[in-house]
């Protein structure tokens, strides 16, 4: 019975630490620029996005506006510096459910299944590199 709570434990913590690691990969390379996110690092971001979903010029407009509002966020919480990493990892948790309510809507039902396996793949890395700790 300890082993499956720890499993779930773990498993939790995996799904958190996910959601941190496509924040800081929607971020782009920011590093801890003091301005945070700029409209340039976006359109990175976006272009990595589009490739992937081969998204539309209409989506990649739609999107924009969704992406330039979560940086900030995201730059906010991460130099957050009185939070703790579970604390950050929810708070990014809650900036990245809020960006996929806003992005599912403007993806097609594929484009939807591969954001969907983008996020499942973050998450199973994230798994696996805190598995080996």
């Amino acid at each position: 019975m300890k082993k499956h709570g720890m499993k779930m434990l773990i498993a939790l913590l995996a799904l958190l630490a996910a959601q941190m690691v496509f924040a800081q990969d929607t971020m782009g390379n920011m590093g801890g620029s003091a301005g945070g996110a700029n409209k340039q690092e976006v359109m990175a971001k976006l272009e990595k996005i589009s490739a992937n979903l081969q998204l539309t010029p209409a989506q990649k407009k739609q999107m924009m506006p969704i992406l330039m509002q979560e940086a900030p966020k995201l730059q906010a919480v991460k130099s957050d510096t009185s939070l703790g990493p579970l604390q950050k990892a929810m708070k990014l948790k809650e900036i990245g459910s809020d960006t996929d309510s806003k992005v599912m809507p403007i993806l097609n039902p594929q484009q939807q299944q591969k954001w969907q396996a983008m996020r499942a793949e973050e998450r199973q890395q994230m798994m696996q590199k805190m598995e080996n700790r």
